[in-house]
């Protein structure tokens, strides 16, 4: 690539001027879980997090993985999309990965208590929800719509010695989320909904642009 694309380039110093906030911030007092996204049952919850969570990370190697995947498809994408749509990808895709996350805890709120709100029900927090973190989501929707661009293209994929072509590689990780995300496996702390949520977004928003592109040529 002779540049990274205005997008692509913006969204990465983002991520690491939040990752570095996340380091620095505790250090005069603030809390940085503030910045983190919590359940709306939560008394944590605060309407800001749908967006700033996304910038957010667990740890340095949650940081690098989602940069480096966000680098490998986002510019392509930008590229074929342009700016303007990719960014709309971006932010959909991670707000989609918000509600299949927030379905999936409302669903299981409902199933035990009764309401997808037992907190507020009972007039006190008394259910504490742990935060979700990440740029996960919304990567999975760039991925998605690189697979449905180019789903021949050859790529290598972390220590597979050999190319995969996209629509297999891509369509391997949503298989996994899959069965991670209903398999309930006891210690498992990735919002595996949260990948699908913005993966299915990520399939909508560029099956429809696909269509309509082909219809304007």
């Amino acid at each position: 690539m002779p540049y990274i694309p205005t997008g692509l380039k913006n969204l990465l110093i983002i991520m690491a001027l939040f990752g570095l906030a996340q380091i620095a911030l505790p250090r005069v007092g603030f809390d940085v879980m503030e910045l983190y996204l919590y359940y709306p049952d939560s008394q944590w919850f605060r309407p800001w997090q749908l967006i700033t969570h996304v910038f957010c990370h667990g740890g340095f190697t949650h940081f690098l993985f989602n940069a480096i995947a966000l680098f490998s498809f986002g510019a392509v994408v930008e590229f074929r999309l342009g700016t303007s749509k990719f960014l709309q990808l971006f932010i959909l895709s991670a707000l989609g990965a918000v509600l299949l996350h927030f379905g999936n805890v409302a669903v299981q709120l409902y199933s035990e208590y009764g309401t997808i709100f037992p907190n507020r029900a009972r007039g006190e927090f008394l259910f504490h929800y742990g935060p979700m973190v990440g740029a996960s989501g919304a990567v999975y929707g760039v991925m998605v719509a690189f697979a449905l661009m180019y789903p021949n293209e050859s790529l290598m994929f972390l220590f597979i010695p050999y190319p995969i072509k996209a629509k297999y590689l891509v369509s391997f990780m949503i298989v996994i989320d899959l069965v991670l995300a209903f398999g309930n496996l006891e210690g498992d702390l990735i919002a595996h909904f949260a990948h699908l949520g913005g993966a299915l977004v990520g399939f909508i928003f560029t099956l429809f642009w696909k269509r309509n592109w082909f219809k304007i040529r």
